[in-house]
């Protein structure tokens, strides 16, 4: 019985964890990336870096970074960000994955919260 208590305890924090801000910031890339690809593109073999924050960013990085999304190939031109509100400090994942047989990645900027997506790149 204490065997599987502790077996209990020990697999506890681990599902946990899997609720925690990298299955957060994951969810809200791969909603993003359904809504706003171009269509007829689909990702597959999805693997993302680690959410971690930054303070690199800045609001006239933020546009630039919107800007050039407009242009890019993956992406519908007419991209869909929520309202613009300030920030101090980013999280930020990079995603890595197959398209059309060649093998992709794009880094993406989120808010504190992991609510919105901010800005990404084509990498």
């Amino acid at each position: 019985m204490k065997r599987l208590i502790y077996i209990i305890i020990g697999i506890a924090p681990l599902l946990f964890a899997s609720c925690g801000p990298q299955a957060e910031a994951e969810e809200l890339v791969e909603q993003f990336m359904e809504q706003n690809m171009r269509e007829g593109l689909n990702p597959s073999s999805v693997h993302f870096t680690d959410v971690d924050s930054t303070h690199a960013m800045t609001d006239s990085i933020v546009i630039n970074l919107r800007q050039l999304a407009r242009q890019g190939k993956r992406y519908r031109p007419d991209l869909k960000y929520a309202p613009d509100e300030p920030f101090t400090k980013l999280m930020v994942t990079r995603v890595k994955y197959e398209l059309e047989n060649e093998e992709v990645s794009d880094t993406y900027y989120l808010d504190m919260k992991l609510t919105r997506v901010v800005a990404f790149k084509e990498n």
